[in-house]
């Protein structure tokens, strides 16, 4: 099947040009059709809405303004996870010569409605301006700016700093400023028809682009493979593309925070650019879009199961042996062997003595198993002070383990007459304590790692 795609003629969009080249849609059976945007957000939306293309890779900001005032289009995902910084440029001779000096000033944007219109509003309520005080001039994209900033029909400019890098670096541009787009930069839209009528295509499209971006971000000396492809084919110095490459964190899963959605649609009333409030269930594709789950009823037997009958292996799926945790000492290795020694422990395959008792023991009992998640500070046994010597080869054999204990748990949870463990902190726990418990520990590795 042939689909039509847009996007900017920038370095986020590498992990979809090595795909194709790979012949990675191909192999789906898609022949992926890219098209490029220089005129930025705006040009891509108008594309959608005229079926000029299918799918945009398009900025956060641009396409909820657009959705919500009539694209026949929806989010499948996000595809690139991190902030954009936006470049507050000048002339370089402009009698500008500070960020805080352009207020009222004359802005070249690519579109009404482009992220380079959308942000100028953010930016100017972020100083305490008043963002109607601010005025456009409508420039088609980057080159059009440049030449306007130039012949000084407009006084500044916001776009992707690394971007306009090389044009600071001649001379031509001066950046005064810098600011950062609140939320996620980059998702991908899809026409409403082509949902509707091909929607195994968009799953298999979005499996391959989600893969070229893990393996982009990922592969072995990714820091010095991927650095350089971009600085070769963008003609970016690399010191500039290794400082970006440290900062961008593509998608690799269709996940989105609802809180983040409603935070942009928000942002866009404050400014003006829209005028009514829309749900993310409108904005997103519920049949694509896995919407964040930031709450947890741990005692609910139902969400258990869910999570290691299926949730579980997904997002194992997502972790790497180079996954940096956001907390505590521990690999990736090592929290997914951790977790198997939880388990045996459960399984009463070893005995860690009781470190609490009386008044105590009650307290932490009712806390490991009541509703509020584990903390990063919760007490460990004597033997999880210190990083302990792998058992496994290698994660991908670590992460066979691990499934195969869940599934021996399981069937002893099941067993009335089964003997199980005792916690160090909780006493005594029953199959569905221990149940309660064991989820309970895997959602909070599992946030460790982002795994969630």
């Amino acid at each position: 099947m042939k689909l039509k795609i847009t996007g900017v003629p920038e370095h986020f969009n590498l992990p979809w040009h090595l795909a194709i080249e790979n012949g990675d849609f191909k192999k789906e059976g898609i022949d992926l059709i890219w098209e490029e945007a220089p005129g930025g957000t705006g040009a891509m939306c108008k594309a959608l809405r005229s079926g000029d293309a299918d799918i945009a890779i398009v900025l956060t900001e641009g396409i909820i303004a657009d959705i919500s005032k009539g694209n026949p289009s929806k989010i499948v995902g996000q595809y690139v996870k991190s902030s954009l910084i936006w470049g507050i440029h000048t002339a370089q001779d402009s009698k500008f010569q500070t960020a805080n000096d352009l207020q009222g000033a004359n802005y070249a944007i690519s579109r009404f409605g482009s992220g380079s219109h959308i942000m100028t509003f953010v930016d100017a309520i972020n100083r305490n301006w008043d963002p109607a005080k601010q005025n456009f001039l409508k420039v088609g994209n980057l080159t059009g700016a440049r030449e306007a900033l130039v012949a000084k029909t407009a006084d500044a400019l916001l776009w992707e700093k690394f971007t306009t890098k090389p044009y600071v670096d001649s001379g031509e541009l001066r950046r005064i400023g810098e600011t950062v787009t609140p939320w996620p930069c980059f998702v991908i839209a899809v026409r409403n028809e082509i949902l509707e009528n091909h929607p195994d295509e968009i799953s298999k499209l979005l499996k391959v682009i989600y893969k070229s971006c893990n393996d982009f971000m990922f592969q072995a000396d990714a820091k010095s493979v991927s650095t350089q492809m971009v600085s070769e084919r963008y003609d970016l110095r690399i010191s500039d593309v290794k400082e970006w490459f440290a900062i961008t964190k593509w998608a690799t899963d269709t996940v989105i925070s609802r809180a983040v959605i409603r935070n942009v649609v928000d942002t866009l009333n404050d400014v003006g650019v829209l005028d009514q409030s829309i749900e993310p269930e409108a904005l997103c594709d519920k049949n694509f879009v896995e919407f964040e789950k930031k709450y947890y009823n741990f005692t609910d037997k139902k969400e258990q199961q869910e999570f290691f009958v299926s949730g579980m292996s997904k997002a194992l799926l997502k972790l790497k042996r180079n996954s940096q945790p956001l907390w505590g000492l521990m690999t990736a290795q090592h929290m997914v062997e951790h977790l198997t020694t939880s388990l045996y422990m459960s399984l009463g395959k070893f005995e860690i003595p009781l470190k609490l008792e009386g008044e105590s023991l009650a307290k932490a009992r009712a806390f490991l198993l009541g509703p509020k998640p584990l903390s990063k500070s919760v007490p460990k046994a004597d033997t999880e002070v210190k990083l302990q010597a792998l058992r496994n080869p290698d994660l991908e054999s670590a992460i066979v383990a691990l499934k195969a204990t869940v599934q021996l748990f399981d069937s002893a949870a099941k067993n009335s007459e089964a003997k199980l463990g005792i916690h160090p902190y909780g006493g005594d726990f029953n199959g569905e304590e221990w149940n309660l418990f064991n989820y309970k520990h895997f959602i909070h590795h599992f946030n460790q790692f982002e795994l969630l």
